[in-house]
């Protein structure tokens, strides 16, 4: 029997556990490292993914301008965030096969990264190109939600819902369904929220962080606000999923000791 001081300090003693068994499986998929590979790879996606952009839309400038009103930018930031994504539209119709074709090898690379986090936060062997046919179904997954979450996103807790949805879908298909979607739902969960933190951070923060890096650096500067950004939205999907990974592993555990 357990005295009244062990009793009172075991919810603390297993909240610590995990967060250090936590920390442990984060270092042990080399967390840092991973996410700025996951935002490298999702960096180099974006430039062919502007080219394509403005390729197909009538205005030469929405990108530019999609970003300026988002992060409602002024003055010389704005003009630098125009002058980094605009393009004559000569240009566009003599680069868009070829932006459309750096565009798919570039988001296939950054969907393998992916794919090799949840590979070693699950500890599976890796697919690699094998995977590609789920790769590029879970790629049409992100074009459509991007798609249609305008219309269906109706508040915070309608968001987190497709958001929970979407990061559910992640693991599962670039796991190649090796893993069966309810051992997932802790990921999910964890991105989701992880996902929204990232959300008010960008509001708060990347209006900012982009304005001032404009003004000082110019097109380089906007690159590296980008960049830094992708670098916290990796980092909280590496710790996701290696939160998730072993939450999972936790309940399985107390299932089977209890069944035994």
């Amino acid at each position: 029997m357990r005295s009244f001081r062990e009793r009172a300090l075991w919810p603390i003693e297993s909240f610590v556990d995990f967060f250090r068994d936590w920390l442990r499986r984060f270092f042990e998929v080399q967390g840092f490292d991973r996410a700025m590979a996951i935002g490298a790879y999702a960096y180099s996606a974006l430039i062919p993914a502007v080219i394509v952009y403005s390729a197909l839309v009538s205005n030469e400038g929405s990108f530019a301008d999609t970003l300026v009103n988002k992060f409602e930018l002024t003055g010389s930031a704005a003009d630098a965030v125009r002058a980094a994504f605009g393009s004559s539209t000569t240009v566009q119709s003599s680069i868009s096969w070829f932006g459309g074709l750096l565009l798919i090898i570039a988001a296939l690379s950054f969907a393998r990264a992916m794919q090799r986090l949840y590979e070693g936060a699950f500890g599976l062997p890796p697919l690699s190109m094998r995977n590609t046919n789920w790769a590029l179904l879970w790629l049409l997954l992100l074009f459509v939600a991007a798609a249609v979450r305008p219309v269906i996103d109706r508040g915070p807790v309608t968001g987190l819902i497709l958001s929970a949805a979407i990061w559910l879908a992640t693991p599962y298909l670039l796991l190649g369904r090796r893993v069966h979607w309810s051992r997932l739902v802790g990921v999910s969960l964890l991105s989701a929220l992880g996902m929204s933190g990232v959300g008010i951070y960008s509001v708060i923060y990347m209006p900012h962080a982009i304005g001032d890096s404009a003004e000082q650096y110019g097109v380089f500067g906007i690159g590296f606000a980008l960049l830094s950004w992708l670098f916290v939205s990796a980092c909280v999907l590496v710790a996701a999923a290696t939160g998730g990974a072993l939450v999972t592993e936790r309940i399985e555990h107390h299932r089977a000791s209890k069944e035994g």
